[in-house]
């Protein structure tokens, strides 16, 4: 029996090595196929957040919104893309445009860039906004918008879906735009001097929109936030950047976008006080941000 159990190990050792030989041979008569290079997963705590970077108002990339149509609204996407999704705009109307009642399926924040811009629910509405007003349209409701400065007019819009115009027969009977000019816009203290006046959202809750207000010669310390934001300046010279030796001067009509948790600092400017408007896509966390106010001269 002994013999036996010797004899069949033996046999199956020798099969093994039979069918290891031939797959051998059979690898070998074939040319080996090339193995692609492993691709290293980048480390996690490697991966720093992107930046988009800021433009100054002159060097805005402007477009036709409809190509058929040049002499039209130009607009810059600085965020998304409006014919997809929500997005975030400079807005640009030539001189004496007009845009009788219409609608929009998505609701959008405003903030006007220049002088000269109508905005209103009333179809005959003729009297501008002063540069810096701000105001909250409603999804469906009808509304004209209209550019009757000399100069072309400059908007930035904030839009929570793709944009659509729908031409509309009748006014809203009640109009429930929130419409701000600038010399009646209530702001709040943040902190260490900063003023908001929000035009939609809480910012301790989510996403929102507003208006900051820093004073001259106020400097931040390198921070960041867990929600990525756009901004455009609407008054002052500020400055923006990864670090103090990076710093970009930005002026009026500028715009950027900071990705989440992306690393940055920002300075206003000595001689006035600063205004930008803000569209963050997340609450605002503001624990990580230290204020210091202009040197006492």
């Amino acid at each position: 029996m002994e013999r036996l159990v010797v004899l069949l190990s033996l046999m199956l050792m020798l099969s093994a090595c039979a069918s290891t030989s031939t797959a051998k041979k059979d690898a070998a008569a074939e040319p080996a196929a090339e193995e692609a290079p492993a691709e290293e997963a980048p480390a996690e705590e490697d991966a720093a957040p992107q930046r988009t970077g800021a433009i100054q108002f002159a060097d805005i990339p402007f477009a036709a919104f409809d190509p058929e149509k040049p002499e039209g609204i130009h607009v810059y996407p600085i965020a998304g893309n409006p014919k997809e999704t929500a997005f975030s705009a400079m807005v640009r109307f030539p001189s004496g445009y007009r845009a009788p009642l219409h609608t929009h399926e998505a609701s959008f924040s405003a903030v006007t860039m220049s002088e000269g811009l109508v905005h209103s629910s009333s179809p005959d509405a003729s009297e501008p906004l002063p540069k810096g007003s701000t105001w909250y349209q409603p999804g469906g409701e009808a509304h004209v918008d209209a550019c009757v400065s000399e100069e072309p007019c400059y908007l930035l819009v904030f839009f929570d879906a793709a944009v659509d115009i729908t031409p509309a027969d009748a006014a809203a009977a009640e109009p429930t735009a929130q419409i701000n000019p600038a010399d009646q816009i209530a702001w709040a203290d943040v902190k260490g001097g900063v003023k908001m006046h929000v035009i939609h959202g809480n910012p301790q809750e989510g996403a929102f929109q507003a208006l900051v207000h820093f004073p001259a010669g106020m400097t931040t310390n390198i921070h960041t936030h867990s929600s990525a934001f756009v901004g455009s300046i609407l008054s002052g010279t500020h400055h923006r950047g990864p670090n103090a030796d990076e710093l970009q001067t930005l002026t009026p009509g500028a715009v950027w976008s900071e990705a989440a948790e992306a690393p940055h600092m920002e300075k206003c400017g000595d001689e006035s006080d600063c205004i930008f408007a803000v569209n963050m896509d997340g609450a605002l966390d503001t624990t990580a941000v230290e204020l210091t106010p202009a040197a006492a001269e």
